[in-house]
């Protein structure tokens, strides 16, 4: 089988980059060929470390007349938006496969929480839209914003829906697709997964007062929330942060402000390496998302490394989450009830070593990379058996 590929970033930014990246070495391995299309304006220096598992990569000029050529099985699209490399897919005679990563097709702001409040949003797009704000979008030209329109997000959605099939993430994800009018019959439901560490227990123990925060400094990510939580909780403890984004100068403000620069480090972003040694010598990882989480990749590696998790009761992950077996859930945006459960967890060894070893074992029995692989290329060979009689 040979699979092309669709994905805007050709470097490992990203979850959905690294996805597009493991998961074409994972399927490699059992004898699928790859070949990478990317957009050349949203990386023009493509990176050595995403292209290894693709027997080639090339960036997308005319999109219909590549997939032409290159005549695959499968076409798998990931992050596009570029309006013509659509209206392509939409034309293309091999069956196309998408993945929602993300609600950028489901929400006008992209981020599913309110612009003003910043509270979490489930509603499907509608005329509850404008009042949130939603059709206000950053932009990174002048005058800092552009303007989204319902019509142009349904109309993107309608293309969408032609396609042979979906893959996402978690049920949360499948019922909002469904919600907006995609059919279930086409919708596959293939849980993420974490590579297992190499070296598990190479960097010490754990150390009982460090918390860690993985992912992007942005508002939806709700680092904010716990840093507002710190100065509540009644036991000790410390913070590792890990990445970078547009919040981060408003962020180490914050720090300063609620005197927290001694407890507090930023670290940026992390080779795997660096990362595995933090998330071993966690006591646990604090997800405080705001955002309802497609899925929530960084819960699952933390779990690979026997981590347990804090994280917002939100979108999919209370799919991969156990409260009180491998981790606790907390509401979002309430610094108090999070400051809570960082004391419940720090002050019970017993109960984190629990959470530790049943953490591991969920990973073990449901998000090796196998599991994923095994199930999405049965999904890819239906969908290019149906291609080739079709064809």
């Amino acid at each position: 089988m040979r699979i092309a590929w669709i994905n805007e970033f050709a470097r490992p930014t990203g979850g959905a980059e690294r996805y597009v990246r493991d998961t074409a070495r994972e399927l490699a391995g059992q004898g699928v060929r790859s070949v990478l299309l990317y957009d050349v304006n949203a990386t023009p220096d493509p990176a050595p470390s995403m292209l290894t598992p693709f027997e080639g990569a090339f960036p997308i000029v005319d999109l219909g007349r590549q997939l032409r050529e290159l005549a695959p099985d499968v076409v798998y699209v990931h992050r596009l938006h570029e309006h013509k490399a659509l209206e392509a897919l939409a034309a293309s005679p091999f069956p196309v496969i998408r993945f929602f990563h993300d609600h950028r097709l489901f929400c006008l702001r992209e981020h599913k929480y309110t612009a003003i409040s910043k509270t979490p949003c489930c509603r499907t797009i509608g005329a509850a839209c404008y009042p949130c704000l939603g059709f206000v979008r950053r932009s990174e030209t002048w005058p800092g914003v552009q303007l989204a329109s319902l019509r142009g997000l349904r109309a993107e959605q309608d293309q969408a829906r032609h396609h042979a099939a979906f893959i996402v993430g978690s049920r949360y994800m499948a019922n909002h697709v469904v919600a907006h009018g995609f059919e279930r019959s086409r919708i596959h439901v293939i849980p993420l997964y974490a590579s297992a560490p190499p070296r598990l227990g190479a960097h010490g123990q754990r150390q009982e007062d460090l918390l860690l925060f993985i992912g992007q400094l942005t508002t939806g990510k709700g680092l904010d929330v716990l840093l507002h939580a710190l100065p509540r909780t009644a036991r000790p403890c410390r913070l590792i942060v890990v990445g970078q984004g547009r919040q981060e100068v408003k962020l180490r403000a914050l720090v300063q402000a609620l005197g927290l620069a001694a407890q507090v480090s930023f670290v940026g972003w992390l080779e795997p390496e660096a990362l595995s040694a933090y998330y071993q010598q966690a006591s646990c990882l604090v997800f405080p998302t705001r955002a309802p989480e497609t899925s929530g990749l960084v819960g699952i590696e933390a779990m690979a490394h026997g981590t347990p998790v804090i994280a917002s009761a939100l979108g999919g992950i209370e799919e991969w989450l156990s409260h009180g077996r491998t981790g606790l859930c907390v509401p979002p945006n309430e610094p108090a009830a999070l400051a809570t459960a960082i004391d419940h967890l720090l002050g019970d060894p017993t109960l984190r070593s629990q959470m530790s070893q049943n953490a591991l074992r969920t990973f073990e029995e449901r998000f090796r990379p196998e599991h994923h692989a095994d199930r999405l290329l049965a999904v890819l060979e239906a969908a290019a058996g149906v291609g080739r009689l079709a064809g």
